[in-house]
């Protein structure tokens, strides 16, 4: 009987992950648009061909647009909503958990009969984290496709030598990394992992014709140089453009490894209190019941320790590499979220898969039975914990803001504007009423703005104000309109409306 193609072996855990995100989306309905952020991605995404075709301009974005590119090419499919940042998402994340399959593998061919693959893709694709992020119109979904796909066709490359995997390689390096710049740090556990991986002694093997025919290495080391430039070199030119989204990003400015250990920040959002430094949050989280539940997670530090223990450096360099790369960056920066873990996922989930088949060679197999059933209840319960996740954040959050965006549109009359310091982009998606962001406006421009014309409303958050913004952007605003004279209209909590007087009190 002939051996499965690729694609036939990773169906399961594609099939899964897309099974499931389909699941959440018909359980909880949810168009993807959440944060300002979401709303960002996809206002660019619905500009980049009309810009291509008509040189309208581009509307500001501070993330790279690797992500908001591929949606803009799913648009027609979708009538131009948002449901294509979704498939893009879904798409991704089932691919990631094939990808996962097919990286173990590629990295660890002996314990494939073992069910490593499998139970590497399962626990990709069943995780509350992929859950989550299968469903939001953001660029996590994507990062962790394409980190995926850098592995694997990093450990293909080491495996055969063959040059286009090399070249695929770049593509989903340089792609990874202009849709979330944390990819690109993948470039070094990579680089280590061919170190290692390409000096040691290869088995001997029967060259196809095609093989012995292939070209050097060189010419595809070029080719894959030029991919990957062709795709970095347009983002760094667009990031220069807004400095804030590269060159004086907060991250790279303000980083520093000293952050590891500390709870208390104050950065461009405010100050901000956590209630474990930061180290040990990213830590923590990759243990969490909605991200990996414990009997998932105890699978991946029983592949490590066996890695580990059983020097097999070409595989640690990649699948701890990796992970330990993203910590120690990520716990230097002065913010804590756990969506930044996520393109580790295939790594860890290739660990899972290794820990796993070499518990499962130890025992019976009744006692094989028993463990398949402790990590098949593992994954369920992850995937309950992910969703209750998902419905009780993210979507109850959205319903929130669609009830304010309806209550703004009942209590401002239409020729009226809005002032508010950021947040604006639901109320400017959904609502009718017209609304202006002034977080970025000096109290002079705002003073400027209002004495030009009217009639203007604002509406604040003001115990955000009192907590989190004494000094900056959104207290300076509140001051200046306060100053110059508010009527209450109307409240909705958390935000407070008023009717901003025309002239100066």
């Amino acid at each position: 009987m002939s051996r499965p193609a690729w694609w036939q072996r990773a169906a399961l855990p594609f099939a899964v992950a897309l099974l499931l995100a389909a699941a959440a989306r018909a359980a909880f309905p949810f168009d993807g648009l959440y944060g300002q952020d979401a709303f960002a991605y996809f206002r660019f995404a619905r500009a980049f061909v009309p810009h291509l075709r008509f040189d309208l301009p581009l509307p500001d974005l501070y993330w790279p647009r690797g992500y908001p590119v591929a949606v803009a090419a799913l648009l027609p499919l979708t009538g131009g909503g948002p449901a294509a940042g979704q498939l893009v998402s879904a798409l991704a994340c089932a691919w990631a958990a094939a990808a996962s399959y097919l990286l173990v593998q590629a990295l660890e061919p002996e314990t494939a009969g073992r069910g490593a693959p499998l139970v590497a893709g399962l626990a990709v694709a069943a995780s509350g984290a992929v859950l989550r992020t299968s469903q939001v119109v953001m660029a996590d979904g994507l990062a962790l496709g394409l980190a995926a796909t850098a592995m694997l066709c990093a450990a293909r490359f080491a495996v055969d030598r063959r040059g286009w995997w090399l070249v695929a390689c770049a593509a989903a390096l340089s792609w990874g990394a202009v849709t979330r710049w944390l990819v690109g740090l993948l470039a070094l556990p990579i680089a280590a992992h061919w170190l290692l991986a390409l000096r040691a002694p290869q088995p001997e093997r029967q060259p196809l014709p095609a093989q012995a025919a292939r070209p050097g290495r060189w010419p595809w080391i070029a080719a894959a140089a030029v991919v990957g430039l062709m795709v970095v070199i347009p983002q760094l030119v667009a990031a220069h453009a807004v400095p804030r989204s590269f060159e004086a990003h907060e991250w790279l400015e303000r980083w520093n490894p000293a952050h590891a250990f500390e709870r208390d920040f104050r950065t461009g959002e405010g100050p901000t209190h956590y209630k474990l430094p930061v180290a040990l949050f990213y830590l923590a989280r990759l243990g969490w019941p909605d991200y990996l539940f414990p009997g998932v997670a105890l699978f991946a530090l029983i592949g490590l320790w066996i890695v580990v223990r059983e020097r097999r450096w070409a595989a640690a360099a990649l699948l701890v590499g990796w992970p330990l790369v993203v910590w120690l960056f990520i716990s230097g920066i002065p913010y804590e979220n756990p969506r930044f873990l996520l393109p580790t996922l295939p790594a860890i989930g290739a660990l899972v898969g290794i820990g796993f088949a070499r518990v499962a060679a130890m025992v019976s197999r009744r006692g094989r039975t028993a463990l398949a059933g402790v990590f098949a209840a593992s994954l369920v319960a992850g995937i309950a914990l992910g969703a209750r996740e998902h419905a009780r954040v993210v979507v109850a959050h959205k319903n929130a803001g669609l009830d304010a965006v309806a209550w703004m549109s009942r209590e401002v009359p239409a020729p009226a504007t809005v002032l508010m310091s950021g947040g604006t982009l639901i109320f400017e998606h959904y609502g009718s009423t017209k609304v202006r962001d002034i977080f970025l406006l000096t109290p002079a421009a705002l003073d400027e703005l209002i004495a030009g014309g009217g009639p203007y409303y604002y509406c604040e958050d003001p115990d955000e104000i009192a907590a989190r913004w004494t000094g900056l952007s959104p207290a300076l605003h509140q001051q200046a309109l306060r100053a110059r004279g508010l009527s209450e209209v109307a409240r909705h909590p958390p935000y407070s409306l008023f009717r901003v007087a025309s002239a100066r009190r």
